[in-house]
């Protein structure tokens, strides 16, 4: 929803533009939405903030590929968590084989498929 602008002091937002706050964080402190700060940008002339460098960037962990040992104890772990069935579906065993349903034909259907050398049971 959008907020009132005209309780917003320039003086304030330009400070807070010349630090590179983040869009977000600007609308947050004046709740407005990032349309409305566009659009203030114009009416305060503010200047373009291009530069990569300046914008924030959050801290990333550091993160690394899980070892051997790590990766199976993660299969473990949820494998333990299957019952018999989903082991089995997941591993392509199959419980029972599949059987073909048994179609009652009709005479003319019959006659057509010995016709094509179907056997004749």
């Amino acid at each position: 929803m959008a907020g009132n602008t005209a309780t917003i002091d320039l003086q304030t937002l330009r400070i807070q533009w010349a630090s590179h706050s983040s869009m977000f964080s600007i609308c947050t402190h004046w709740t407005i939405t990032k349309d409305q700060l566009i659009r203030l940008k114009a009416v305060a002339d503010l200047p373009p903030r291009h530069d990569r460098r300046f914008r924030f960037k959050p801290k990333r962990s550091e993160m690394r590929d899980p070892t051997p040992t790590e990766l199976e104890a993660r299969k473990a772990a949820i494998r333990a968590t299957w019952d018999e069935d989903t082991e089995q579906r997941r591993r392509g065993i199959k419980s029972e084989p599949y059987q073909m349903p048994e179609i009652e034909l009709t005479p003319e259907a019959r006659e057509y498929f010995y016709r094509l050398g179907g056997d004749g049971e």
